[in-house]
């Protein structure tokens, strides 16, 4: 593996972890590895921050070298995306642009030295968890896993049977949240981090949790909530009264809205969401974010599909002030990659990029903008999302085994159609030719 600090480096490992639907604590909320020796039931925040997984990790980044557990971010920066390495060196104020004097002079200089000195060890405790609280979820999102989707993991079953080189059997485990001495544990454990400052919550779908709210409600019931930023996710098809009585309790709370298009293909990509009512609820989130301390994104995963209609997208950004935040482009399924989609359909999905800009008078930001939850440069990020898709769309990298990856695409579509009895063309028409030449 290549070695280099510029290229692999991540400060991330020195304040931040995750925890999966299981249980299992991960190095990193981009990170899709975990290990089920450290589980919250037998690991605590503390003792898994020091694990042999995580001073191994630290070491790694000290020499530059490029780890398996970070390929999300690897293909996100060879594609010209702000990736997730990005925004985390942001928080120890280094820039992959000015990489070198910017690690030099960072406020977390110490902290690495220690590391460096002791064998990947830190004094540091975490800043900044990522919580995901199971897989419950009314949901079966095409690009999903079982893991983060209880309706999608039903769906697996019959899925594997139809082809089960393209889908795995199921086996998704019980929801550590379930056990209400584990949310005892987790709260306790929380209470005693001092810097804590940040808490993502994901499920499956998090306001459909009651763990969600029971985490929340017994941090505000300790006094610690004013201190602390929390965020979630949702896929917008339900609102809960709950949440608006929490955001007025913490020091501010990030809602990301989980949708890839304003058209009804969002329907098909997130079935069996209507995107009628998914507008209706962010109206409803809107007014919220207008009235308290709530930040709303949008959170897209574009892929093969959604890259057609992201224009919708970036109208809805602009016409609400509202940000949009890649989770990643999408990589798994390699069938829906954006990639394999034939140039001039690309060319139409430019196209339509180059309208919006065209329409709103758009000119690109100055530089890279890392910080993008600041809410004054709500303006700068909506123009840097949408030229970053441009410039993406310009220079599309030739895909690797195209053919081949584009018959699994029309298999992948098909055994979900047979399920869902509907059919992609009717959402993507300008698609028809693309798939029926590969057997659609």
């Amino acid at each position: 593996m290549k070695s280099s600090l510029k290229d692999n480096f991540c400060s991330s490992p020195w304040f931040h972890i995750r925890i999966d639907p299981q249980g299992n604590f991960l190095p990193c909320r981009w990170s899709t590895i975990s290990d089920s020796q450290y589980h919250i039931s037998n690991t605590s925040i503390v003792d898994y921050i020091n694990s042999t997984p995580m001073r191994d990790l630290r070491k790694s980044m000290l020499q530059g070298q490029a780890v398996k557990a970070c390929q999300s971010c690897y293909y996100e920066d060879s594609m010209n995306k702000v990736s997730g390495r990005q925004k985390q060196l942001l928080k120890s104020a280094i820039t992959v642009v000015n990489f070198d004097k910017t690690f030099c002079s960072t406020p977390h200089w110490d902290l690495f030295a220690h590391s460096a000195e002791n064998q990947g060890h830190t004094d540091y405790l975490p800043v900044d968890l990522q919580i995901d609280l199971g897989n419950t979820c009314n949901s079966s999102c095409i690009m999903c896993v079982p893991k983060y989707s209880s309706r999608l993991a039903v769906d697996y079953i019959k899925l594997h049977q139809l082809n089960p080189d393209l889908f795995e059997n199921p086996n998704t485990g019980k929801n550590w949240s379930d056990d209400q001495n584990l949310i005892n544990k987790f709260v306790d454990e929380l209470a005693q981090l001092p810097n804590i400052k940040y808490i993502h919550f994901l499920g499956g779908e998090t306001l459909y949790l009651k763990s969600f709210y029971d985490i929340c409600e017994r941090l505000i019931d300790l006094g610690i909530s004013k201190n602390i930023i929390i965020g979630t996710t949702t896929n917008g098809t339900i609102y809960s009264q709950q949440l608006e009585n929490i955001i007025s309790s913490f020091k501010e709370v990030h809602l990301g809205v989980s949708v890839e298009s304003m058209h009804s293909l969002n329907d098909y990509i997130r079935w069996p969401s209507e995107i009628s009512q998914i507008k209706t609820n962010l109206d409803t989130f809107l007014d919220l974010r207008n009235r308290t301390n709530l930040q709303m994104s949008l959170r897209i995963t574009p892929n093969i599909l959604s890259i057609f209609h992201i224009d919708t997208i970036f109208r809805y950004m602009l016409d609400n002030r509202i940000i949009a935040e890649s989770c990643n482009i999408l990589q798994d399924p390699s069938c829906l990659r954006i990639e394999l989609l034939p140039g001039e359909l690309i060319l139409h999905a430019l196209g339509k990029i180059n309208q919006v800009i065209i329409d709103y008078e758009l000119e690109a930001p100055d530089g890279i903008i890392l910080n993008r939850r600041s809410p004054e440069f709500i303006d700068p990020v909506i123009r840097a999302v949408i030229f970053e898709y441009k410039h993406l769309l310009e220079n599309m990298p030739g895909p690797d085994h195209a053919e081949d990856e584009r018959k699994d695409l029309i298999r992948f579509l098909g055994s979900f159609e047979k399920l869902r009895k509907n059919n992609i063309l009717d959402y993507l028409p300008e698609y028809e030719n693309f798939l029926r030449s590969y057997g659609y």
